[in-house]
């Protein structure tokens, strides 16, 4: 019995001793900058504008701003960022030029795990996308602004060097469908999507 004591006092002081040093950083804020790349998923990511054309909107760029608190295996993030992507396709009769220009605002929670200066996480949140989006074709153009609910998963890892963040992500950003009344007819545009970060931030 007393050995089995002394093997389970060893054990928790070993797992003391692994979180200790991350735990200098337990309930540290911090401000972070994300710069990547978004990859939208959908086959049929749009239907152009005045025409039956639909296409697959290609891999482009994001832009984020985090602020966040790590409290011990807890984590915790608000961030917005700017997103965009343009497709042109053309066939026989036509060429359509579909724009997405997106603006997400999210709150995450975090699951981390501190080791020394490393700590890597799960995330799961929510959030509302604003997609300024246009489209051109036919001697036509349109332009409109959509509102999506957002539900957002992913991993991550940080590294703390002292007051500097250095971190990667890559998370799945689902967003509902948006339908546009655009050349007399219903347009619909799906921008779910992967978008993987590297990430540069200030511990305070």
């Amino acid at each position: 019995m007393a050995t089995v004591r002394r093997s389970l006092l060893a054990a928790l002081a070993a797992a003391t001793l692994i979180a200790a040093p991350a735990s200098t950083h337990a309930a540290d804020t911090y401000l972070a900058l994300k710069g990547g790349v978004w990859v939208p998923t959908a086959t049929d990511g749009f239907n152009a504008a005045a025409d039956t054309l639909n296409g697959k909107f290609p891999a482009s760029g994001d832009v984020e701003l985090a602020y966040g608190a790590t409290m011990g295996i807890i984590g915790a993030q608000i961030a917005g960022g700017y997103m965009w992507s343009t497709q042109t396709i053309t066939d026989v009769t036509n060429t359509a030029t579909v724009k997405a220009n997106a603006v997400p605002l999210y709150v995450l929670g975090q699951l981390r795990l501190p080791i020394f200066f490393i700590q890597p996480y799960l995330s799961l949140g929510i959030g509302g996308l604003a997609n300024f989006a246009s489209a051109s074709g036919v001697g036509e153009s349109f332009s409109s602004t959509k509102f999506s609910f957002l539900v957002i998963g992913g991993a991550g890892v940080d590294f703390i060097l002292g007051p500097i963040l250095l971190g990667a992500e890559a998370r799945y950003m689902y967003v509902t469908p948006q339908n546009f009344d655009w050349g007399g007819g219903a347009q619909t545009m799906k921008l779910s999507g992967v978008n993987m970060t590297v990430n540069v931030g200030y511990v305070f």
